[in-house]
């Protein structure tokens, strides 16, 4: 999802089999010269992720679109240019689909009347510190990992995500807060698609995420989405595949579309949610800037992608009063720098031992992005869906 945070099985095919090519990452958390709004991407630093993501594919696809002499009467002509048109198709949409959202930054030559802010009347971005960086030196920052939420949270292809997880989730903080007018935090909330659904529920919704590029294109999809547009989300993952249909499948983004009834609440008034850019610890931590008390926190997809695990448990604790709602959903698929590896009983014991009772211990069954079975591999989990109340203020 969401969060800067999931699983990178996928992504991370882009760094394995791309000869040694590595992604740039945009690593600055000072204010670009080139962007008004920090928290955004400029024309050329989207562009310049774009050339990265191109160039790996470049890498990886080069000897399939030039082999040598002996590979080229092996494999025969019609094989060669299937997969040479294939590539071109899925590069030129992919390649058309971020243009758009280079045209919707803001052009430094459009003269001196032309505003910078753009109409935001679904997802308000609310900065409370423009020192704070907002780019993680991670898969975060590339091409891949935005095709592959859009195909996970605003496709039609992948509804089975929201019958599966954010469904579920929306259920179980409905029936510990039933009048739904509570607030909550979503850290890691990726492209907002999660964060909605909250939202339309009626809930006062906080969304907090760390990369610039992520909430770059969640800004765009959320508050001026585009006419259904096609992207090849895992033209980059030349592992797995069944045939060419499975690598190049071509979806339509965004679907739901925030402009066409995905963002009304059930009464049918707008559903709307302010997202904060920067690192969750920073920002959140007692004495950031953005600590206070919520009803409740909401963690997907998240937990796992933490360093220290006990500084973000003591965070996300120091954010909610006694009554306060923990509430859980997705896997452990820790990072390999994280210090404590936790089983999810342990975890269990952490939170109990901070004075939280678990009031509801799931399990479910989720395809992250595609559905089991299209590919020879897929990302399936068993995950946790749990939920805590604070009983007690913390030793």
């Amino acid at each position: 999802m969401l969060s800067t945070c999931c699983p990178f099985n996928l992504i991370s095919s882009v760094t394995n089999c791309s000869s040694g090519i590595r992604f740039a990452w945009l690593s600055s958390g000072r204010r670009s010269a080139m962007s008004v709004e920090s928290w955004r991407l400029s024309r050329a630093e989207l562009r310049k992720v774009l050339d990265s993501y191109e160039k790996a594919l470049e890498e990886d696809s080069f000897n399939l679109l030039r082999p040598t002499d002996a590979e080229r009467k092996m494999l025969g002509y019609d094989v060669l240019k299937k997969r040479a048109d294939a590539v071109k198709r899925a590069r030129d949409a992919n390649r058309e689909f971020v243009e758009k959202i280079v045209e919707d930054l803001p052009d430094l030559c459009a003269g001196p009347d032309t505003s910078d802010i753009p109409p935001r009347p679904v997802c308000e971005f609310k900065v409370l510190n423009c020192g704070i960086g907002a780019l993680p030196t991670n898969s975060y920052g590339s091409i891949a990992s935005v095709n592959l939420h859009l195909l996970r949270d605003w496709s039609a292809n992948c509804a089975h995500v929201d019958t599966s997880t954010y469904g579920p989730a929306v259920a179980e903080l409905k029936a510990l807060l039933p009048s739904c007018k509570g607030e909550i935090l979503l850290p890691g909330c990726g492209l907002g698609r999660l964060a909605l659904e909250f939202a339309k529920e009626g809930f006062k919704v906080e969304a907090n995420d760390a990369s610039r590029l992520f909430l770059t294109v969640a800004d765009y999809i959320l508050n001026r989405p585009p006419a259904l547009s096609s992207i090849f989300p895992i033209a980059h993952v030349f592992t797995e595949n069944w045939g060419l249909d499975q690598q190049y499948i071509e979806v339509k983004v965004p679907d739901p579309s925030p402009a066409l009834g995905a963002a009304v609440k059930t009464d049918g008034t707008p559903a709307s949610f302010t997202m904060v850019p920067g690192d969750f610890i920073k920002l959140y931590q007692a004495g950031g800037v953005g600590h206070r008390k919520f009803d409740a926190i909401v963690t997907c997809f998240f937990i796992d992608t933490a360093v220290d695990v006990c500084e973000q448990f003591r965070v996300m604790d120091e954010l909610l009063e006694v009554g306060g709602i923990w509430l859980n959903i997705g896997p452990l698929n820790w990072r390999k720098e994280a210090r404590l590896k936790l089983t999810y009983e342990e975890i269990v014991a952490v939170w109990e031992n901070m004075g939280y009772e678990f009031v509801s211990n799931k399990r479910i069954d989720c395809d992250y992005h595609l559905p089991r079975g299209f590919k020879m591999y897929t990302e399936s989990y068993q995950g946790a869906l749990t939920a805590a109340i604070k009983r007690r203020a913390s030793p």
